[in-house]
């Protein structure tokens, strides 16, 4: 069992856990279960995060790079798949100056002189939104080699990336999964989602706020889906393994409706002594009904067995 609401309480605050109490209508220890719970699932949205972050910096700076033609050492024109892009005089011009302020802090913070590749690598998630918005303003043929895999780059697509609207409404989920990323670091309840309005005319609700646990978990498959398309949109075949990756089978659990009751109900914690190989085998109906984590241990030590 986790620990009692009355000494969580002076960890986390009572504030923070009657927010819990309240939306979730729960008990004060059902509260503290769900709290561990939102943890949990930030925990596995960050790593699905991580890789959205990664590949997208990266398709970004790849796809600059060849764009923009910068003096190679030997004093010609060339391109690179790394460059330092955001130096050519077309494109600095461009750039809002907190733009340009962020790269100069990432070069500043160094003792030593980074590449190109070092810098982008040292750059915030938030930066590359606003980046891609820029682009997608600015130099729409570059969306469809970044984003290939997205409905608006197909051949013959119709809308595709030329048309405002439709552009500013694929931007928008971009920045979703940002705001996303936003509330984990400032340790906000991520299940408590604001309305989402039309990007184009925001006088729309594309998506209402949650309420309570039905439109929550209803948020959490809608972001999953935004989420699927944006690295779909990236890559095709970094979706596919994504999607069957143990840390995404892990957060299906945690957002089913056994998932959210096993935090509920203190079941996340282990309990009574560790099983025998044969006796985990003997029990494991008992055991996935239980929806509890157990203690198992043979010859070659200890281990922790997980339903999902």
């Amino acid at each position: 069992m986790h620990p009692p609401s009355s000494e969580f309480e002076q960890i986390i605050s009572k504030p923070r856990l009657d927010s819990y109490r309240a939306y979730w209508k729960v008990d004060p220890d059902g509260a503290v279960g769900l709290y561990i719970w939102n943890g949990e699932v930030c925990a596995e949205v960050s790593k699905l995060l991580a890789y959205f972050e990664i590949a997208l910096r990266n398709n970004i700076h790849r796809e600059m790079s060849l764009a923009t033609p910068l003096p190679t050492p030997a004093g010609v024109m060339g391109t690179s798949a790394s460059s330092a892009w955001w130096n050519a005089s077309s494109i600095g011009a461009q750039l809002k100056p907190g733009t340009k302020k962020k790269i100069t802090d990432v070069i500043n913070a160094s003792s030593v002189r980074l590449g190109p590749d070092e810098i982008v690598s040292r750059l915030s998630f938030g930066f590359w939104p606003n980046v891609l918005a820029w682009i997608a303003k600015s130099r729409t043929p570059a969306m469809y080699k970044i984003l290939p895999g997205h409905s608006l780059s197909q051949p013959g697509a119709l809308p595709n990336w030329s048309d405002a609207a439709a552009r500013n409404s694929a931007l928008a989920e971009i920045f979703e999964m940002k705001e996303v990323r936003n509330r984990i670091a400032h340790l906000e309840p991520l299940w408590k989602f604001p309305k989402v309005m039309d990007a184009v005319t925001q006088k729309v609700i594309v998506a209402p706020a949650s309420t309570n646990e039905t439109s929550t978990m209803d948020r959490f498959a809608r972001l999953l889906r935004i989420y699927d398309d944006a690295v779909h949109a990236l890559s095709p075949a970094l979706s596919s393994y994504m999607k069957a990756a143990s840390w995404r089978q892990r957060l299906d659990f945690l957002l089913s409706r056994k998932g959210v009751a096993r935090y509920q109900g203190g079941l996340h914690v282990p309990n009574g002594s560790p099983l025998g190989t044969r006796a985990l085998h003997q029990e494991f109906a008992t055991v996935i009904l239980n929806n509890r984590p157990v203690k198992i241990h043979d010859v070659g030590g200890e281990g922790l067995f997980i339903p999902l």
